[in-house]
């Protein structure tokens, strides 16, 4: 998942990370942890949030919001 954004996933060549500076995945807006699937729905992989109100769907600030749109 995203954490190995931040520590070697065991195994995994090529890693040459840390690759977030603070130490830690930022959470999204509503203070929330970012989702992440793989492999995704709507590409190879998704990185998403389920907006304001923490629900599929919904439209404004209640509106999914992912590395697809």
């Amino acid at each position: 998942g995203l954490e190995a954004l931040i520590a070697n996933p065991g195994g995994a060549s090529g890693w040459n990370g840390p690759y977030l500076k603070k130490g830690k995945v930022p959470k999204d807006p509503w203070d929330r942890d970012y989702l992440y699937r793989y492999p995704g729905d709507q590409g190879e992989l998704d990185v998403f949030t389920l907006g304001q109100n923490g629900q599929p769907g919904g439209d404004g600030e209640d509106s999914d919001v992912g590395n697809w749109q």
